[in-house]
């Protein structure tokens, strides 16, 4: 599996490690959050974890469905502060479920901008 299949935007389910527990991880969906010019260096991509339990903070991102292309099954935020690297592997990433659509993935990406 290459970086280069995902694109900025695409919604997708990955086995996430734990950060107090590396050795364990949870089923969760993320976005991808690097562009198509980066997947396609190496094996990494930039993803944002999404979430159910709504925080409604500054770097929270609503996913309403409006703004994806295949509805999420709950009410989720994408949390633009939790940014991480997750090498693309076959037992890692699970299937795609989902993109934003254009506008959202812009305000997303604006979002993002203000963590830093």
């Amino acid at each position: 599996m290459n970086a280069s299949e995902y694109q900025q935007g695409d919604i997708i389910l990955i086995r996430y490690p734990l950060s107090d527990k590396p050795e364990k991880s949870i089923i969760r969906p993320v976005v991808v959050v690097s562009n198509e010019t980066s997947n396609s260096q190496d094996k990494d991509i930039l993803v944002c974890q999404i979430t159910t339990r709504l925080r409604n903070n500054i770097y929270s991102y609503l996913l309403t469905n409006e703004n994806v292309t295949f509805p999420m099954p709950e009410l989720c935020e994408v949390r633009c502060n939790k940014i991480a690297t997750v090498r693309v592997w076959d037992k890692i990433i699970l299937n795609k479920i989902s993109q934003l659509t254009p506008s959202a993935l812009t305000s997303l990406l604006g979002k993002i901008k203000t963590v830093f």
